[in-house]
């Protein structure tokens, strides 16, 4: 088996090669560039305790590069885009890296590598992608085929390897179906019930059929499954329905099922109207977490969450904009009912498992100045939280620099941590100065002050440059 790091270095120099034609050069290029110096603190949960929190200083270069070729053979939509991101952490040892899951002291990732094709309806994409549906956000090295017909009626097809701990939002912590470190470290130790094949490659597979805009009317209808160790470890159905043409009624819609214990696993339902200065919408939700079929808890407890969203938006002549937004929402503890661990949840002395509340909001925008004012409060399940918001901005018409603020206070009293409690507050500052038309630099300051975690202080330096050859 490939390692991760092979893989994406097999993947990137394949994209490219297949995308370099054997005459000529492409068209154009796109290439993009950043560069982040990061120092800032993070708490770990390994080896501390919530009396004694252990703050972990980071203190990172962050390198991105991305490299995009349009138009390969001339008069031909082919073409390939890349970015991959490395980092090097000069304040964090990799012994104290070692403490959160996740975490390295210097790491390369290939974000994305793939080349693209394109001809009337068809498209084809072949390399490490990414992919975004109702059901979740995916990345996998492999092959997507889609079709669609000047009728708006189409499929697509997609099919390779899921990739584990590479993702663009975060680590493999945060990927229930891939490998997390915890699972490697628990499989080096040699620790009883064990799964060895937790860190092998996974297929993946998932097709749609497609309607875009037909009379108004999107839908698409899906699949997807996975398979480690040559057993099933996810296996999923979707649908989603878009309806609006503008003004008057707009309507949203998705739906995920889990195939395998036959359960409803996340939903999206919006209805909204729109006019010149108004829009008032209603939004159901159910939202549950996506876990593998080697989780404990896919069988024996999940926590969907079901939540109503209530919003209304007045939009005036002028420089000012409002809303107002109620929300209900139920915590769930699906506990399997063939535990005897399930008669506990009618237990009278639980607490109410509904959590309520709303927020209102105003923003202001005069020529180069913007501003913002949020407050959002919640009650009921898992205690009490009040927020107050302040942005602001101010951006010259050339552009040449930008200078944006956030004061924001959080009064919370978390029903579950005794710590949680008590008065918080953060401040942030973002300058940014373009020092030539592809070039431009930013600095941000933050500050958090609490009882918990007293004093955090971060600072990040960027630099980014953008060229069109």
């Amino acid at each position: 088996m490939c390692s991760s790091g092979v893989r994406s270095a097999i993947l990137a120099a394949a994209a490219c090669g297949f995308c370099w034609p054997n005459e000529g050069r492409p068209s154009a290029f796109i290439v993009e560039a950043r560069t982040e110096a990061q120092m800032y603190q993070i708490r770990a949960y390994r080896d501390s305790d919530p009396d004694h929190p252990v703050l972990l200083p980071r203190r990172r270069i962050v390198q991105y590069l991305g490299v995009n070729g349009f138009e390969l053979i001339t008069g031909e939509d082919l073409g390939f885009e890349t970015s991959m991101r490395v980092y090097a952490d000069l304040g964090m040892q990799s012994g104290e890296a070692a403490k959160l899951d996740g975490v390295h002291s210097e790491a390369a990732d290939l974000l994305y590598a793939y080349a693209r094709f394109r001809t009337g309806p068809l498209e084809v994409q072949l390399g490490r992608q990414t992919y975004v549906d109702v059901m979740d956000y995916m990345a996998f090295d492999g092959l997507r085929v889609r079709y669609l017909s000047k009728l708006g009626l189409g499929a697509e097809a997609f099919g390779g390897l899921w990739v584990k701990g590479g993702m663009l939002l975060g680590t493999s912590v945060y990927q229930p179906d891939g490998t997390r470190e915890s699972d490697k470290r628990r499989i080096a130790l040699g620790a009883p019930n064990t799964n060895p094949e937790l860190d092998d490659i996974e297929p993946v597979f998932g097709a749609k059929l497609l309607l875009e805009n037909l009379g108004g009317v999107s839908a698409a209808a899906g699949y997807r499954k996975a398979w480690l160790g040559g057993k099933t470890d996810l296996e999923r159905a979707t649908g989603e329905l878009r309806y609006g043409r503008g003004r008057g009624l707009n309507l949203t819609a998705g739906v995920d099922w889990d195939l395998i214990i036959s359960h409803l696993a996340q939903v999206r339902a919006l209805a909204r109207w729109d006019e010149a200065k108004f829009a008032v919408s209603a939004e159901v939700i159910r939202t549950s977490p996506v876990l593998s079929s080697e989780s404990i808890w896919y069988y024996f407890a999940t926590a969907p969450r079901d939540e109503l969203r209530l919003r209304g938006d007045y939009t005036p002549v002028g420089p000012f904009r409002y809303y107002l937004q109620g929300t209900l929402s139920q915590y769930h503890t699906n506990i399997n009912s063939a535990l005897g661990l399930a008669t506990a949840l009618r237990d009278q002395g639980l607490p109410n498992s509904l959590n309520g509340g709303g927020s209102a909001g105003a923003a202001y925008r005069e020529g180069s100045f913007r501003s913002a004012l949020d407050v959002a409060y919640r009650t009921g399940y898992g205690g009490r939280q009040l927020w107050v918001d302040l942005t602001g901005g101010y951006s010259p018409a050339d552009n040449r620099y930008s200078l944006d603020g956030r004061f924001s206070v959080a009064n919370v009293s978390d029903g579950f941590n005794p710590l949680l409690r008590g008065t918080f507050y953060g401040a942030q500052v973002w300058v940014s100065y373009l020092f030539a038309h592809a070039a431009r630099g930013s600095v941000a300051l933050e500050e958090n002050i609490n009882d918990f975690t007293r004093s955090d202080f971060k600072i990040f330096f960027l630099f980014d440059f953008r060229a069109i050859l």
